[in-house]
């Protein structure tokens, strides 16, 4: 039992995702979830559940072998032998084919059950006249089969949308905290060496010795900085990581020199707005519904017709070498059979809450899709606000660069201050990280557009 037990714990214990690229790009990713991540796999088994049920529907037009066979002994005596064996085809059209041999003796034999001593053929067919002509219940299943399987497409890509929305929008966090470390880690490092600049200068008399306090205290605050950085990194690493898996079985951590592309490499997509009736998974699963419904209110429609069945078999006496010429429009057998309610209470009933039902979805469908065009719309706003905020905010780190550079000139010649050296640089980096912080705002906003617009995947771009 322990080493059972041993295994089950390897199973579960993490593993470095080695087959990811060192430079992680969201396409990567996304790549990697659907096709690894647990929900994604349950969903592809979706796939395989529709197509079970559509073959199962499709099984009510199988052809059908039966056979019968009854006989009877007493005291020496055959009361009876009755022995019938035949195929039944039934078709698209509500006519169900079939074909039969009969062949029945005995002392105590029923008369009408008598046939020629080497049995009768029998070929004909059997047709609803009424209710079941147009529509019946097994067209309606293999119909319901068909839209099962498309609405199970919808709710795999609706599950793998979401799955993907939320992998994506934890890339970007994990992608912005890296980028938040960078700077900071520079940040430090520049405070780092001024500091030491500024020892050294205090102890040639060329700096005030207070300027070595205010060196040390802003050393000491980047480094807070830092430490607060490092620790969002973790915990955004941590909530990425709860995406990577293998094969939907072994969960995956990420190498440690695992990196998102340089901020600078990403781009900045002014989006058009789609339209979200083209392509989203919820409204095609809502129209689904409709469409379901619309089948129940057609059978419903035809359970208020009489019912009115007619069986014609033509009769071919067994044991002949050419059936065709043996065959006399004469010998036939044939049926009908008649009923119907006289108030239709129960099946008007029916249908009456089927209609309701119908219109409860279409007013569904509509009220969804203008939900839904309201969440494109907005993600393309903030979308598209964010790449004026990103230009904004590009120029505004470039100018504060600027000023940094300017405000280091001057305190080289001895003509500015360390305070204001150092707080240029505070702007500065407060400028970058603002910038970054747009950066993942819009990649996120791009993923809601794509998200509510149903198209989401690696498709979405880098």
């Amino acid at each position: 039992m322990k080493y059972l037990a041993l295994f089950f714990f390897l199973l579960a214990a993490p593993v470095a995702a080695q087959d990811l690229p060192d430079t992680l790009t969201q396409n990567d990713l996304l790549n990697w979830v659907a096709d690894h991540h647990p929900l994604a796999v349950r969903a592809e088994l979706q796939r395989e559940r529709a197509r079970a049920l559509l073959q199962q529907a499709r099984g009510g037009f199988d052809p059908k072998l039966y056979g019968d066979l009854a006989q009877k002994y007493f005291k020496g005596t055959r009361y009876y032998s009755v022995g019938e064996a035949g195929l039944k085809v039934p078709t698209w059209f509500g006519v169900e084919l079939s074909a039969a041999y009969e062949r029945n003796d005995g002392y105590y034999l029923n008369p009408e059950r008598t046939v020629p001593d080497d049995g009768l053929f029998a070929a004909g067919l059997s047709v609803s006249l009424a209710r079941g002509l147009l529509f019946d219940e097994r067209r309606a299943e293999l119909r319901r089969a068909e839209l099962y399987r498309s609405a199970t497409e919808a709710d795999r890509l609706i599950q793998l949308n979401e799955l993907l929305y939320a992998a994506g929008s934890r890339y970007w966090e994990w992608a912005g905290a890296q980028g938040a470390v960078r700077i900071y880690a520079e940040a430090v490092e520049l405070a780092r060496t001024r500091y030491a600049a500024v020892v050294a200068g205090a102890r040639l008399g060329d700096r005030p010795a207070i300027d070595t306090l205010e060196a040390s205290i802003l050393l000491q605050n980047r480094q807070l900085s830092l430490a607060e950085a490092e620790l969002n990194l973790i915990n955004a690493r941590t909530a990425l990581e709860a995406f990577l898996w293998l094969d939907g079985v072994v969960p995956l951590e990420l190498e440690e020199d695992t990196r998102p592309p340089d901020p600078a490499t990403v781009r900045v997509i002014l989006p058009a707005t789609p339209d979200p009736g083209a392509e989203n998974p919820e409204l095609t699963r809502t129209r689904l519904k409709v469409s379901e419904l619309e089948i129940d209110e057609r059978l419903q429609r035809e359970q208020l017709k009489p019912r009115l069945d007619l069986k014609y078999n033509a009769l071919v006496a067994g044991g002949s070498t050419q059936p065709l010429e043996a065959y006399s429009a004469s010998n036939y057998k044939w049926g009908i059979s008649f009923s119907q309610s006289l108030l239709l209470r129960k099946e008007r009933g029916k249908l009456q809450l089927t209609r309701i039902k119908l219109s409860e979805t279409q007013l569904e469908l509509s009220d969804k899709r203008a939900a839904l065009r309201v969440k494109v719309e907005q993600a393309a706003n903030e979308a598209r606000t964010t790449v004026a905020q990103f230009d904004l905010a590009t120029r505004n780190a470039a100018d504060y660069g600027r000023l940094l550079a300017g405000e280091r000139e001057l305190f080289r010649a001895g003509e500015s201050s360390l305070f204001l050296v150092n707080n240029r640089e505070v702007a500065f980096i407060e400028a970058n990280v603002k910038r970054l912080d747009i950066l993942v705002k819009h990649r996120k906003a791009l993923l809601a557009l794509d998200f509510a617009a149903g198209r989401i995947g690696p498709a979405a771009g880098q």
